[in-house]
């Protein structure tokens, strides 16, 4: 046994019960089952009623049979109300078809044909519906459709939002139109990472037109970045992107590195020419009795003097040349520093000087890291 023969007239068969949309909510709430047999636009609706489907949730289908008792009664904003709730807990079609009818009842033209086109293509499909069903559907949303006009948009693109003013109406791609009121409007339609887009439509009662839109990807107008000259320096050490080295440390430490090989290589050669004088005294004097600092023949005084000073000579030139060398490396080392270290790294100030000095020879280091 069908359920639909256990279920009273409701929401989308009440257009049998009203006579016009301005009688569709009679004062004291009596029904206008006297008023005629006319629907909201003067034609006689003729859709049977479909039992709840055993798919829907007990609360959907306890506030689905609230819409139906409703409707009944001509109470066509409550049974809106309830058949709204049950369609929030669950998008059967059967509920959407109810919502159409209630909306067409209340002139809600482009909300009746959208919930009504639902009802439609999905009674289509299913194989329990009868085709008398399937056409009194078809004569209620048709009812819908007079009242206003309908685009099919086309877009390149799915996913895209579409509006109409400020209101979304769907996702690309549409089962069915964009269903709007007689008049002008502008379409929409937008994604993440391209351009929006619109369209500019004029609709009668009615009618039906297709409209293309084509969103562009915003990154093809985007300007092609062109390196210019003095951009940001690319070198460091081969590394793209890197920032440009701090050209302060590059001039100091070129030049500690060149006065450090230089002093170096001066001192050096001091230093080999005083030991090849020291080894000329040594000779001319001759071995004897116990060492005296580095003369082993007091009774040479004048040659031993020569001698010392000579010896003291050599190691001061040793010990410039040594501290020359390190002061080189220094200079060497910030020129390396100052290629790798970015510009946002803290401040860092190194001096280095050697020391020479009586009974002191070295190097100075001071600075801030």
């Amino acid at each position: 046994m069908r359920l639909a023969q256990s279920v009273p007239w409701m929401c989308f068969v009440g257009l049998l019960t009203a006579a016009s949309p301005s009688e569709a909510q009679p004062k004291g709430g009596a029904s206008p089952k006297g008023a005629g047999q006319q629907g909201a636009a003067g034609q006689t609706a003729i859709q049977a009623p479909r039992a709840p489907s055993e798919a829907m949730s007990d609360k959907a289908r306890k506030l689905y049979m609230e819409g139906v008792t409703a409707s009944e009664k001509g109470r066509w904003a409550d049974a809106y109300a309830s058949f709204v709730a049950a369609w929030a807990l669950q998008k059967h079609y059967t509920i959407a078809g109810g919502i159409g009818t209630c909306e067409l009842m209340l002139q809600r033209y482009p909300d009746a044909a959208k919930h009504l086109a639902i009802y439609v293509r999905e009674i289509e499909k299913d194989t329990t519906a009868t085709p008398e069903e399937r056409a009194a559907a078809l004569k209620t949303y048709a009812q819908a459709r007079a009242k206003v006009g309908a685009v099919r948009l086309r877009v390149n693109v799915e996913d895209a939002e579409v509006r109409v003013g400020q209101e979304v109406v769907g996702t690309v791609p549409l089962e069915d139109p964009v269903f709007l009121e007689p008049g002008a409007h502008t379409i929409s339609v937008r994604r993440q990472g391209y351009e929006p887009a619109s369209v500019e439509v004029e609709l009668k009662a009615g009618e039906e037109i297709e409209r293309s839109v084509e969103l562009k990807s915003a990154r093809s107008s985007e300007p092609a970045a062109v390196e210019t000259p003095g951009a940001a320096w690319q070198g460091g050490l081969g590394k793209g992107g890197d920032p440009p080295p701090n050209k302060t440390l590059l001039i100091a430490g070129g030049a500690v590195a060149g006065v450090g090989v230089i002093a170096g290589t001066v001192f050096t050669i001091l230093y080999f020419g005083k030991a090849d004088d020291a080894e000329n005294l040594r000779q001319q004097i001759r071995s004897g009795a116990a060492p005296e600092r580095y003369c082993p023949n007091p009774e040479s005084p004048s040659i031993c003097a020569d001698l010392n000073d000579t010896v003291d000579v050599q190691y001061v030139f040793a010990n410039v040349a040594l501290g020359s060398f390190i002061l080189g490396a220094a200079g060497v080392a910030t020129v390396v520093y100052a290629l790798v270290d970015r510009p946002s790294a803290p401040d860092r100030r190194v001096q280095v000087a050697p020391l020479v000095g009586s009974g002191v020879t070295g190097l100075s280091l001071s600075g801030r890291f």
